[in-house]
């Protein structure tokens, strides 16, 4: 085990810190999806790779600067308006979700590529059992570079939720006659005006590197999950395990709104009924595994309950995880009616200040993280192998 850990190490380390922040569409990217295809191709793998349109990360985020403007001018015309300081905690509640519903509806204006690889068959006539996925691509660098200002950044909105419910309470004192006093309504008020400050801050002010916008080396985020999977894909041979159905996609522009899984999930409808999916992300920080069970507060998408059991017998002290700020190439799958589900580290308050920024690096990286997410893994292959069947996982 200590070997795979050693190996998946190296692979987080040429692409985080040789190859560095790898943008969607960007040399970068390409490389580091070359130097997967040399591997894959010299362990006896296929390999295809496939292209996806997409659109880069928006400086504009519509949803975000709605939220600012309620969020600054409520507190003020809470008297008028007391409606827009009652909406206000549930706007918040489903801003993510917002978020990426309009992330992902604009129109792609860029190219890169998906690719795939599968073991012993010449051919994908028949779709695998089993899909390992991790994205490649890497986001773009929050505005801060102060460690104080980053770990602010990761608890804005549960701050600025907060914010939002003071407002709600005073707006709700107000509407059942109470008299506030002018000082604890103006004091709640600038409360709420700094926090849509703080909100469109984050979206006026995008970290730089040498007059271009900056991107997160990505060791975590997710050369993690890229590099426990290559770990994977090698052993597999080394055991003689070529037969097995499984597949390996290595996917793009998951950071900008989850074109490539999008894209794949697409292309490769066929698999929908055949096809169980694990997405690997963020594997390498952390004291606590996830699986993801569900993601978003309105009309909450639901993972695989099947899989999520599998992967609980293959590690039991595994955590069920609701993403409600986050979501990731699993949210495509099950989108798609496929059998996915999502596993991830982090620490038990899931607050990482690194996530999203330049210090996401390979020094971060927990090398006994890594071996458990292996383990899990590798125990999740051999309960499959066990079952004695190539439908085994559905």
């Amino acid at each position: 085990m200590d070997r795979l850990v050693s190996r998946a190490f190296t692979h987080i380390e040429v692409l985080a810190a040789k190859i560095g922040p790898r943008p969607a569409g960007s040399p970068a990217e390409q490389q580091a999806l070359d130097y997967l295809s040399g591997l894959l191709i010299r362990w006896g793998y296929h390999v295809r790779r496939e292209a996806v349109a997409f659109t880069p990360t928006p400086r504009f985020n519509l949803p975000y600067w709605i939220a600012a403007i309620m969020l600054g001018s409520a507190g003020w015309v809470s008297r008028g308006f007391p409606w827009l300081a009652l909406a206000l905690p549930f706007l918040f509640m489903i801003l993510p979700q917002a978020s990426r519903w309009w992330v992902q509806r604009r129109k792609p204006t860029h190219f890169s590529e998906n690719l795939l690889a599968w073991i012993g068959r010449d051919g994908l006539d028949s779709p695998p059992s089993l899909l390992f996925c991790a994205h490649v691509d890497t986001a773009r660098a929050v505005p801060f570079k102060h460690p104080g200002l980053l770990r602010l950044h990761s608890r804005t909105l549960d701050v600025l939720q907060r914010f939002a419910w003071m407002l709600f309470a005073l707006a709700l004192l107000q509407l059942w006659g109470w008299q506030v006093m002018d000082v604890l309504r103006n004091s709640v008020a600038t409360l709420g005006s700094l926090g849509g400050l703080w909100l469109i801050v984050l979206q006026l002010a995008p970290l730089r590197a040498g007059g271009e916008l900056a991107y997160s080396p990505g060791a975590n985020d997710n050369a993690s999950g890229v590099g426990v999977l290559l770990a994977i894909a090698e052993e597999l041979v080394e055991c003689s395990e070529q037969e097995r159905s499984l597949a390996f996609l290595f996917t793009t522009a998951e950071e900008s709104g989850l074109y490539g899984a999008r894209n794949f999930v697409a292309t490769h409808s066929a698999w929908t009924e055949t096809t169980s999916v694990v997405c690997v992300d963020m594997v390498g920080r952390g004291e606590m595994l996830y699986y993801v069970a569900k993601e978003g507060v309105l009309n909450p998408i639901y993972t695989s309950s099947e899989l999520g059991q599998m992967l609980r017998q293959a590690n039991p002290n595994l955590q069920p995880l609701w993403h409600t700020l986050r979501s990731g190439d699993y949210a495509a799958f099950c989108q798609a009616a496929f059998r996915a589900i999502g596993l991830e580290a982090g620490g038990k308050s899931l607050a990482d200040w690194s996530y999203h920024s330049i210090f996401d690096t390979v020094e971060k990286i927990n090398p006994q993280m890594l071996k458990l997410v292996l383990q899990t893994l590798l125990a999740f292959l051999e309960q499959q192998a066990e079952a004695g069947s190539q439908t085994g996982l559905r």
